[in-house]
């Protein structure tokens, strides 16, 4: 099977824990990347929920979701386009 090559700089205390972590669960760092790329193929989005602490930024987080939402329903569909107001009504967003 061909690879490509993926590479990335991060911070190495962040590295560091996080590849404690792997260890732990019995894998290196480079299968747990191969994990999160192939969760995401397969299913279209990242594998876990990217949270929103500050209450003034709900808003904006819930907007995402729906336009996540959205956007997964319009893959599914097949569809060429939908019109915004459909799902400006779906949503109930004004």
């Amino acid at each position: 099977m061909a690879t490509a090559l993926v590479q990335a700089r991060i911070d190495p205390i962040i590295k560091e824990k996080a590849e404690a972590y792997f260890h732990s669960f019995g894998m290196d760092c480079a299968t747990a990347i191969r994990i999160f790329f192939a969760k995401v193929s397969e299913t279209g989005r990242i594998p876990f929920t990217i949270g929103v602490d500050d209450t003034e930024d709900a808003e904006d987080a819930y907007d995402a979701m729906i336009g996540e939402q959205a956007y997964a329903e319009y893959l599914a569909s097949g569809k060429k386009s939908r019109p915004i107001s459909e799902l400006y009504k779906k949503y109930n967003i004004k």
